[in-house]
């Protein structure tokens, strides 16, 4: 795999233009925006081990937001070529891609839904925004402390995705998340459980 490095304010990706490689992030953070209303609205904040760009793996069209970088960013580049050949020698370096792509299907179906819902069902509105530079996650009782490592955890880069932890030994391919919660049969927790994400000034939590 290539490595590029973009300084801070770089635009890595391009609205609109056509390339055929997915990025993972190695250091740094980009923003991923795009036009809303003719204001610049922006989509996600990425981070270390985090990807973008995967669906130019896999479509010939043209890119459909703009990527910056916000902070001086190190990047893996992956082309097909390069996916191809490492689908046959070794396509464990390929598991956060595969995710990736997974997760991007569930986003897609959850909006599917979500939009055949609003046809028949009010949407309910916002009262107030939040303007809060950080977003932490504390623990309520002993056992959600211990999830989060007997302390409290900050929330820099979004969509912030939580799942089951896997069962010993257990590799799952199809699960990919920022924080992992032990859990025992029967499960109440699924491998892929929600999201947190930022919009517009809000933070919003997501059911996958």
């Amino acid at each position: 795999m290539e490595t590029k490095t973009f300084r801070k304010g770089d635009v890595i990706i391009r609205k609109g233009s056509y390339e055929t490689c997915a990025y993972i992030i190695e250091s740094g953070k980009v923003e991923v925006s795009d036009l809303v209303n003719s204001k610049n609205a922006v989509l996600a904040v990425l981070g270390e081990r985090q990807i973008f760009g995967e669906m130019g793996l896999v479509e010939d069209k043209p890119r459909s937001a703009t990527v910056t970088a916000i902070e001086d960013v190190r990047l893996a580049v992956i082309s097909r070529d390069n996916f191809n050949e490492l689908f046959e020698r070794n396509p464990k370096v390929l598991l956060p891609i595969i995710r990736a792509l997974f997760e991007r299907l569930r986003t897609v179906n959850k909006m599917l839904i979500s939009k055949k819902t609003s046809d028949v069902v009010e949407t309910t509105e916002y009262e107030e925004s939040c303007d809060a530079e950080l977003l932490v996650l504390s623990g309520l009782n002993e056992i959600s402390s211990k999830a989060l490592g007997g302390g409290e955890m900050q929330i820099n880069n979004f969509p912030f995705k939580v799942g089951r932890k896997h069962e010993s030994g257990e590799v799952d391919v199809l699960s990919d998340n920022d924080l992992y919660l032990e859990d025992f049969p029967p499960f109440n927790v699924s491998r892929n459980h929600f999201l947190i994400d930022k919009a517009e000034g809000r933070y919003i939590v997501v059911d996958r």
